[in-house]
This record gives structure tokens, sequence and C-alpha cells, in this order.
């Protein structure tokens, strides 16, 4: 339903180069949980702005009229349509349920896109009244159709299809059964959407009344057949408020002002007046035997269209289910409840006494490495012509401030999150440069601990965003700086940042960081986001750390919006995920669009290309690009292979050669030393692109030393590709 954009092609091979690339990680059953929460979280956001806008639909579907397609937003166990499929079908088979041999052609016209488009107009709504016969019974309902969004060029996108059916003021045919089921149906939908609370209670109530609320009618009374001797002697049908009135007689005194909250219809009226939909007291009786009974008494309401035959009018009623249920086997463990609130009392005192522990850590902390940089200042003073020791002292100085810092930085962070006092701003920022200044931060500290920093290509297209950059990069650093810290010497710490979805201005980004550090036992995984928790006495001393990091990075993300989570195995490391939720610079976009307009490449027809690479895929797609360009593509699996070719071509054969940089036999680097070592003119000045899956900036450095001319990331871009080409390659 969305129009081809011109970077369509590009995009496409750019997810056919992560699929394809060797050192790309990609975890399908998390984009598959990913996609269907999103749709989960989108279905209940609409259904809830359906009931704030005042409808109470018992079926509704939700339709793309650009693709023909709907889905089903909300269902009865009776509703007919399938749970999604085509528009045009649903439509037909509406109007053979619903519609009538006089109605039918009427109702399909009213149903079609082409008739809404035009008449549904915004924030107005259509109605469309039904009747037919079934069961030699007249039924009557109406269909509601509620608008969506349009195009950027007006036409008709999304709209709602609700379904509300009537009832027959005086249907005596239907039993008392079947009026409660209508009524479960109806409410497991309005007050709890999916169904499982509402069906919870209904199997564990030990009594249920239905109620007519605007006409103060207790209609109808089941007894759970489990239940214990559980009766309120009630004749229905009855007034339920004079009902509740004699009912009052056997409650204790000190539950009374509970049980009044709902002791008559006008009382539950007024509450349902105000938005509410469940009412739960509780309260006690005294038994005929004398015996005391806790009782909860819970309430569900919702609106119902009723149907008068004999004046031909609808009406508004509010019904309600009123579920009953013994509660006294819980008020009997009282003192389990004490307990457990001692255990809650416990662990409270708990955090005190790691808060305790922790300032007597960092008093430690703090005065070991001040008790050290004065010794070192007093060394420096008595040798000060001894170059060697002075340049030891002052590398002892700088790492016992560098730990300093980060411990002063590390309780400052956590006081503010704590205060409420960090600001998240709104500021424009690109999402890569926060990335890169962080693996910048980070390179050092992995470099002195002998640990392998590697980052993965970034994939996304909305970049250029807006919100809390300094945020966002505390977020990156703790994880990052972590993996590093709790890690072994020959360990590696990959990381990956990718856009997962985008709507409505909104980008959502999932950064991974994945350690072969020393992990974390089960029992200390539930405590990991827990301020000043460290699994092990003595990780303060071994690994310097104050215990704080994560707690930082989960208050972080939680402020932000975002979520973050881990899997952890003991002796075999860590993978963290986060997810934020991020406001695109549209504007940014914009210009960038427009320079990229302005900016148009030449066209490569006819440029000869000579394309080492290892994975055929890669070079499968890399060729079909460029010879759909027009460019003349000669293959080479390896180094070798591309540098034996161009020293058996001709001068002048090649225009420019594309370098992958990890290939079996001779790598990239090599390869390009071998051909500017050969004693022809053209081997020093043909262009050579690096191509690779690593772009940090010792891999640019190597490559340029190595002679290229040009550093290109993987997956290609093939724009970015065809304008270096005109750029080197005059026609």
């Amino acid at each position: 339903g969305y129009a081809l954009s011109s970077d369509f092609e590009g995009s496409t091979m750019r997810e056919l180069f992560r699929f394809a690339d060797k050192n790309m990680y990609i975890d399908k059953n998390r984009a598959k949980i990913e996609e269907a929460a999103k749709k989960q979280k989108m279905n209940i956001r609409i259904l809830e702005e359906i009931t704030e806008k005042g409808y109470q639909f018992s079926d509704c579907i939700y339709c793309d009229a650009l693709l023909d397609q709907y889905y089903v937003l909300r269902a009865s166990s009776h509703f007919f349509l399938a749970e999604d499929g085509s528009y045009s079908g649903a439509v037909e088979q509406i109007i053979q349920e619903l519609g009538t041999d006089e109605n039918r052609k009427t109702m399909r016209m009213e149903l079609q896109t082409a008739y809404l488009a035009e008449h549904l107009k915004e924030d107005e709504k259509i109605e469309l009244l039904y009747q037919y016969e079934k069961d030699k019974n007249i039924r009557r309902g109406r269909m509601t159709v509620l608008p969506g969004n349009r195009t950027e060029d007006g036409r008709l996108h999304h709209f709602i299809l609700g379904f509300e059916p009537f009832q027959t003021k005086n249907e005596n045919s239907a039993v008392e059964k079947m009026r409660l089921n209508r009524y479960y149906e109806q409410l497991k939908q309005s007050i709890v959407e999916n169904g499982n609370y509402a069906e919870a209670l209904l199997q564990t109530a030990n009594a249920v009344y239905t109620v007519d609320l605007t006409n103060d009618r207790l209609e109808s009374v089941y007894y759970n057949t489990s239940a214990k001797e559980f009766d309120n002697d009630v004749q229905t049908p009855c007034s339920y408020s004079d009902y509740c009135s004699g009912r009052s007689r056997y409650v204790t005194e000190d539950t009374l002002e509970n049980y009044r909250i709902v002791d008559s219809s006008f009382k539950i009226l007024k509450r349902f007046a105000t938005g509410s939909r469940q009412i739960t007291v509780e309260y006690c009786e005294t038994g005929k035997n004398g015996h005391t009974i806790w009782l909860q008494k819970t309430v569900l309401m919702s609106r119902d269209t009723v149907y008068d035959a004999k004046t031909d009018k609808e009406s508004k009623i509010v019904h309600g289910i009123i579920l009953f249920k013994n509660t006294s086997d819980f008020h009997e463990k009282e003192q389990q409840e004490k307990e457990r609130l001692q255990i809650a009392f416990e662990e409270a005192d708990a955090e005190n006494k790691a808060k305790t522990e922790f300032m007597n850590r960092m008093s430690h902390d703090i005065r070991t490495p001040i008790n050290g940089i004065m010794g070192m200042v007093d060394i420096i003073r008595k040798n000060h012509n001894d170059w060697e020791k002075v340049d030891d002292s002052l590398e002892k100085i700088r790492l016992s401030t560098k730990h300093l810092l980060e411990l002063v930085s590390d309780v400052l962070d956590m006081s503010k999150l704590e205060a409420g006092e960090v600001i998240i701003e709104k500021d424009p920022f690109d999402l890569r440069e926060v990335l890169r200044s962080t693996l910048t931060v980070i390179e050092s500290q992995a470099a002195e601990s002998g640990v392998l920093l590697q980052c993965d290509e970034l994939q996304g297209e909305h970049w250029n965003l807006i919100g809390s950059p300094l945020n966002i990069q505390r977020i990156f650093q703790n994880l990052m700086s972590n993996a590093v810290k709790y890690n072994r010497c020959g360990g590696s710490v990959e990381v990956s940042c990718r856009e997962t979805s985008y709507e409505n201005g909104i980008a959502t980004f999932l950064f991974v960081c994945t350690d072969t550090g020393i992990g974390m036992s089960k029992e200390f995984q539930e405590h990991a986001f827990e301020t000043f928790a460290q699994e092990q006495k003595t990780a303060w001393t071994t690994y310097s750390g104050s215990g704080l990091g994560l707690s930082i990075a989960k208050k972080t993300v939680d402020l932000l919006g975002g979520t973050i989570g881990f899997v952890s195995r003991e002796g075999k490391g860590t993978v963290f995920t986060v997810s934020l939720p991020l406001k695109v610079d549209l504007e940014a976009e914009q210009r960038k669009a427009k320079k990229q307009q302005e900016a148009q490449p030449g066209s490569i027809a006819g440029v000869k290309v000579l394309m080492a690479e290892d994975n055929e895929l890669n070079l499968e797609i890399a060729t079909y690009m460029l010879e759909e360009k027009g460019a003349v593509v000669t293959q080479a699996r390896d180094g070798k292979e591309a540098a034996d070719k161009f020293a058996a071509s001709a001068p002048g054969a090649f225009d420019v050669i594309l370098m992958d940089i990890m290939m079996p036999v001779m790598d990239g680097l090599e390869a390009t030393r071998t051909i500017r070592a050969m004693e022809r003119e053209d081997a020093k000045t043909i262009p050579i692109f690096a191509v690779t899956a690593n772009a940090f900036s010792d891999d640019i450095a190597a490559s340029r030393a190595s002679g290229m001319n040009e550093h290109l990331s993987k997956p290609l871009k093939f724009e970015e590709l065809n304008a270096m080409i005109c750029k080197y390659v005059k026609r």
C-alpha cells in the first residue's frame, strides 16, 4: 500500500548484502517477536482510541483501502469473518450474512472503498443500519465506518469497520444462559481486551449476577457448582438496590463502608459515567451459622443498544455482571502475608546495607588512588633526573586519576538519575556519530585490556534524529565499558546497531553488545540492574567497578522510553540488547535527500571494473548492479587472482579496481601493494577502492597505507559507489 521510493532498489540490495556478508549478526527470532509486539501494541492503541470516542463494538476490523485488505481487531466467538483477508471478499460475506434481498445492492455499494473514499470525511463517521431474519426472528444492528488516515495525495488509506448488533427488548425466547454468554463476550472485549482477566474471574467466581443498571433490575443469578455453601437468598427479578439494602444487615460494621460503594444502581452508574468499567470491593458478612465470610464483589459494566419493536426505537442500556468470590481463605493466611512483608522489609534493609557497603568501598577506593598519586608525586620530586622512574610514575598517576574520574562520574550520574534531575534534551544529532565517538573512547580501553573490539555495519535509513545524544552515549559507553572490563585478555566485544521499525516519524533502533567475558550466574541475573549490585565481593578490586554501570544504563533507557535486557552464561559471556524509540529529524532528512538529488552521479556506462570478492553472493549482486548501469565487470575470487589478472592485462584495460580486504590466498591489502609495485604506468594511477565490512579508523588508515584511494563500507551503497567511480574515472 506504499509507493516504491527511488531508494527501493538500493535498499533491497543492501538487505541482500546484510544476509550474505559473513561478518553480519542477525537474530530472526527476536525480529519476529518485536514485529508481533509492535502490531499488538498498535492494535491496543487503536482500540483505546475507539473506546475513547464512545464506541462499544462487539466486533470490528481494521481495513486498508489501498491494499484491499483487512484484519480483525476485535471479534466475539460468533463473528463470521476470518482473522484477515481481502476487504472486497469481506464485503461480499457481510452482505450475505447481514443483508436481505432488498438491501444487498445498496449495502454493497455503500461498503465499497470508492464510495467510502468519497463520503467518509475526517472526524466524521458513516452509519449503516441493517436488518435480517434469523431463526424466524428479525435481527437488527448497525455498522459504523470510522476514518483512519489518508495518503499525502488525499486518497483513503486506513479505516475501521465496527459491528453493533441490537438486543431485542422483549427477547423472551433467549434463555438466561445465552444472555450471560452474550454479556461475557462483550465484557471480555470492552473491559479487558485479551479476555484473560474477565475469563479468570468468571471461572473462579462463586456466584454471578446479571443486572440492568439503567432500570435498577437484578435479572439473573448463577451459582458455581463447586461453590461452598454460597447462598445470598435472592429471588429474581427484583430491584438491585433493594436487594443490597436487605443484605447490608449481614455486613460487619468495620467493612460496611466498602460494601456501600456498590450497594445501588445509582452509585454504580455514577462510576460508569466517569469512565469506570470495573469496580472491586471486599467486605465481610456474618453467616447464618455465625461464622464470618469474606467476599470480593466485582462489578463489570458495559453499554448495550436495545431495540424496542413496539416503539421502533433504540435506547442505551448499561448492563453489569457482578461476580462474587469467597476470599476467606486469603484472610486466614494473614500470617503468611505478614511474613512476606517482613521479607520485603529485609530486602529494603539489604539495599540500605548495600549502600553502606558501597560507601565503605568508595571511601577505600577513593583514598587508595589519592594516596598513590601523592606517593608518585614524591617519587617524581626525588627522582626528577631519572626519566624512566618519572615516566612510570606519571603513567601510574594517569591510571589512578582515570579510576577516580570513573568513580566520581558514576556516583554523580546515579544521584542525578535517582533525584530525577537528568535533562532529556531534544537536540538534533546523528546516531552514527554518537556510536562512533563512543567506540573511539572504548577502543583505547579495549587495547589496554587485550580485548578485540569490533562493530558490525550499521543498518538503517534514518540516522538524523532529535533527542538526547549525551544520555544515549552514556548507555552505549556503560555497556561497552562493562563488556571490556569484565572480559578476559584475548576476548572480544562485538557491537551492532540497526533500525528495526519506522512509523509516524519515530524510528526504533536495536543496539546489541556481545562479549566473551566472565558472564553472570543465574542467581545474580535477577539483581543485575539493582543499584550497587556486584556479583563478587572482589569485583570492585579485581575489575575496579562501582556496581553502578548497569543500574545507570537501565534507568537512562527507561527515561528515554526504551527497553533493555540481556542473556548471560557464567564463564561464557553476555549479550545486552537495548531498544530505543527516537524521533526522526525530518528537516535533516529532507536536506539530505535534496543534496543527493542535486548531486546526481554521472554515467558509468563503459567503465571497465576489476572486482575482487571471495563471497559469491556479494560478487554476484555487485556485478549485476554495475553491469545494469552499463559497466564492464571482470571478476576475481581472491587478491592473488586480481593481481594476476591486472598483470596479464594491457595497460588501460581496467579503469577502476574494487578490492575486498579479507580474502583467502592473498588479502586485499597485499594485493594492492603488489599491483602498485608493478613496472607499468597505470599500476601507480589506477583507482583502487577498498570494499570491506571493517570501518574503524585504523582499518581505513591501513587501506590508505597499502595504496588504496577510497574506503567503502559494506553493505555497498550503489549510489555512493556510482558517484565515486565517476569522480575518479573521467569519461
